[in-house]
């Protein structure tokens, strides 16, 4: 398990890594939040309605409302629709119900000073970075990735005719997304992997972050036998391979997640085969429960940029048969509080039968303290404070 934290000092850091002089208290900041576009609840939006709260923001501004009917399941905090600000309105909500393509043009054209005039202003997720802030509001965004089809996925889909009739508009927003980016007085970036990516493709410093995760709400409740995925059943999660793998097999498998982009066949394999139990999208309670009695926990996710997954698995004294990629790849110690494997069919079934064979050496709790809500909650606030302090008195000396 790799111990690289990527705690660079950020492009509006200040200075030598220790306290800013006469950095503000948090309560003293006005500070906005704003996120992109919701299409599913998932790994960002719990992010963002953690950081919310830890900002003490009873509202995150987003494009249009979220389309999922049901409220916020990570917590109180209410998605305010930036688009009801922007003329014409019709056209406005028709846009930001395209999808991405038209979000940086949306974010561009939102004026901050009506929702406040904030000191910062903490954006999550790529198209966010567009917005234009007065000279005094510190802009600091909470990056997930740089778009990855734009960037580290570009190639993948060369060979379909879609991905062939789409690359002019890829092209046209990664110039579109390259120009925006200075726009950002400093990143977060949400693991190691995000910071690298970071400066690969921006050249820019960050700071991680890594999401937290609410240690001493999971359990672990014994072993009920069966294998746990949790996640969308989306292709970018590897979910035919882990399908693929159960199918047909003595192994038990349960999947809770929402929908996602996986073909039709992929779903009616799942309800044909006798030892595949899909449960959709379940509440947090019942997430947790079944993290509480599952045996181990399978997560395939490619090239994940954090993947919250293997650390609930830890957090629930599970271990996590993950992906030898992104940041779970760094994070699963093979052998101690997981096992690691190719992301095949084959290897995961391999995964499993080793697993099943020699378990793990390490008490898999003991790998999850550095991701706790309390030590986000403290490294938020002192870099919001202290990157404000210095971003204050930036080209004033």
């Amino acid at each position: 398990m790799s111990d690289d934290t990527g705690d660079g000092a950020g492009d509006v850091a200040a200075g030598d890594g220790g306290e800013t002089p006469n950095a503000p208290d948090i309560d003293d900041l006005d500070i906005a939040v704003a996120h992109w576009g919701i299409d599913a609840w998932g790994g960002a939006e719990y992010l963002v309605t953690r950081l919310a709260e830890a900002l003490g923001c009873e509202a995150v501004h987003t494009l249009g409302e979220p389309a999922p009917d049901d409220p916020n399941p990570y917590g109180d905090v209410r998605f305010v629709d930036v688009t009801d600000s922007l003329a014409p309105r019709p056209l406005r909500k028709l846009q930001a119900r395209a999808g991405r393509v038209f979000e940086y043009a949306l974010w561009e054209d939102v004026d901050w000073r009506e929702f406040g005039d904030p000191d910062v202003l903490v954006t999550s997720g790529a198209t966010t970075r567009a917005v234009i802030t007065p000279d005094d509001t510190l802009h600091l965004n909470y990056c997930h990735s740089p778009p990855r089809w734009f960037y580290d996925l570009y190639h993948d889909r060369k060979d379909s005719l879609v991905g062939q009739l789409a690359r002019p508009l890829l092209r046209y927003l990664r110039m579109r997304d390259a120009t925006i980016d200075p726009r950002v007085d400093g990143y977060f970036a949400n693991s190691p992997i995000i910071a690298r990516r970071l400066q690969k493709y921006y050249e820019r410093d960050s700071e991680v972050l890594y999401p937290p995760v609410d240690i001493d709400s999971y359990r672990d409740g014994g072993d009920d036998g069966f294998y746990l995925h949790l996640g969308r059943l989306d292709e970018e999660k590897g979910v035919p391979a882990v399908v693929e793998a159960f199918a047909g097999w003595d192994r038990d498998l349960v999947l809770a997640g929402g929908r996602g982009d996986v073909d039709d066949d992929v779903l009616a394999r799942i309800r044909r085969a006798d030892g595949l139990d899909y449960r959709g999208f379940v509440s947090e309670a019942e997430k947790c429960d079944l993290l509480a009695r599952c045996r181990a926990v399978v997560f395939n996710g490619r090239n994940e940029d954090f993947g919250i997954v293997p650390i609930e698995a830890n957090a629930s004294g599970k271990a996590c048969l993950a992906r030898d990629e992104g940041f779970p790849g760094m994070f699963v110690d093979d052998g101690e509080n997981g096992v690691l494997h190719d992301g095949s069919a084959e290897g995961i079934r391999a995964a499993v039968e080793r697993f099943e064979r020699d378990g793990i050496d390490a008490d898999p709790q003991s790998a999850v303290e550095r991701f706790s809500s309390g030590a986000f909650v403290d490294r938020l606030e002192t870099a919001v404070t202290e990157r404000y302090a210095a971003f204050r008195t930036r080209g004033l000396d």
